[in-house]
């Protein structure tokens, strides 16, 4: 897999594909497939990723390598965003709130 990527992410270079569309385009095939797994929709697990991404770049490549992973292993986390997001119990909160709560540093 991390082979194929970076195969594609050559072979875009090699055609003069900006790297953003590489990145649109990851986004888009692993929040259809984590989403189709959990029954979710993309739409709101790309809304996930790229928070977490804006507030931490170093880990875009990370993501282009290994995708989904980053769900698992709490990298996505909206605590490691940057936009707010809707709280379980309705509320819209900042993921400082969320980091403040579980004590993790601001």
């Amino acid at each position: 897999m991390l082979a194929d990527a970076y195969a594609q992410r050559n072979k875009a270079i090699e055609s003069g594909t900006p790297a953003v569309n590489i990145f649109l385009r990851r986004v888009a095939e692993v929040t259809t497939a984590v989403g189709f797994q959990a029954e979710e929709p993309a739409m709101e697990l790309a809304g996930q990723i790229v928070p977490v991404l804006a507030a931490h770049p170093e880990q875009t490549d990370r993501f282009i390598a290994n995708g989904s992973e980053l769900f698992i292993d709490g990298t996505l986390n909206h605590e490691n965003g940057s936009l707010t997001y809707r709280a379980m119990n309705g509320e819209i909160l900042h993921p400082s709130v969320l980091r403040e709560q579980k004590g993790m540093q601001q």
